[in-house]
């Protein structure tokens, strides 16, 4: 299916299911074909009408130049206008960041709201995202050099071990993410100032007033979940809830349940593997 953006832009995506609708937003390097959504869509379409798409410059989304993040909050106001809204939103990594802002500049389209470790860096628990790195990025891209900018990406962004990062090319999905490398300036693009080892800006989401489950793996290291601690903090309506054994890949049969759960209203009833923070359990007492 295609649907064109405010700016003209086609954006591509699939629809699943039958229920509440609900859009499901990619991180960096994914898209419909390729990603942790894909397995997790196959899950809620039992229950929701499942809305995934090709972020723009990714897939058979097209892509139109300049980039800014305003345009990617357009393509999700294209796909609840195809739906018909209101809408519940779930946005991984990045991609949490991106459905976080479509929520607070869309408010009165998206009725809930759940992220997945969205990459803050708030304190000195990891080395801060290097400013130099959006310019290195565009540096490798425009020399097509794809491949060293996704390790770039890999290494000094996400953090993954060295020897991991060097073993991608030997992965199956090292192809897909050669052929989306260039939307990875995208996503810094996305995450702005917030990864410099400093507080979240206070204030930043106060308006995001739609109630919002921020979630974590148990598993993830002490800088991922310090940040969507201080996240919960912030927004002015959100529950906190760690995943027992999970990672920043977090399974679709450990997730499905939990969204499920938070996007029909039954935040009560108590999901096996999850801790709730104590004011994710006063709040689901509300």
């Amino acid at each position: 299916m295609r649907r064109a953006s405010a700016d003209g832009t086609t954006i591509a995506f699939s629809r699943a299911g039958h229920g509440p609708p609900l859009i499901l937003v990619d991180g960096a390097l994914c898209h419909r074909g390729a990603g942790p959504n894909r397995a997790l869509a196959q899950r809620l379409s039992r229950d929701f009408t499942v809305l995934t798409y090709d972020r723009r410059g990714r897939g058979e989304s097209g892509d139109t130049a300049p980039y800014a993040v305003e345009r990617e909050i357009e393509d999700i106001a294209a796909l609840v206008e195809t739906v018909g809204g209101p809408v519940s939103l779930y946005g991984i990594s990045s991609g949490g960041l991106l459905a976080l802002e479509a929520a607070t500049r869309l408010a009165d389209a998206v009725a809930r709201l759940v992220v997945y470790e969205i990459p803050f860096v708030v304190d000195e628990s990891r080395p801060p995202v290097p400013h130099e790195v959006a310019e290195q990025l565009d540096e490798l891209l425009a020399a097509g050099r794809r491949g060293a900018a996704a390790k770039l990406f890999m290494r000094d962004v996400a953090r993954l071990p060295s020897w991991l990062v060097g073993a991608m090319p030997a992965f199956p999905g090292w192809r897909s993410n050669k052929a989306v490398a260039h939307t990875l300036v995208y996503d810094i693009a996305i995450m702005g100032d917030t990864q410099r080892g400093e507080p979240l800006p206070a204030g930043r989401w106060s308006s995001a007033g739609v109630p919002a489950l921020v979630l974590c793996g148990g598993r993830s290291p002490a800088w991922v979940r310090n940040a969507a601690a201080q996240l919960a903090e912030m927004l002015p309506a959100a529950q906190h809830r760690t995943l027992d054994g999970q990672t920043h890949y977090a399974k679709a049969d450990a997730l499905a349940p939990v969204l499920t759960e938070f996007f029909t209203g039954t935040t009560g009833h108590r999901v096996p593997g999850v801790e709730r923070s104590g004011r994710a359990r006063a709040l689901a007492e509300v």
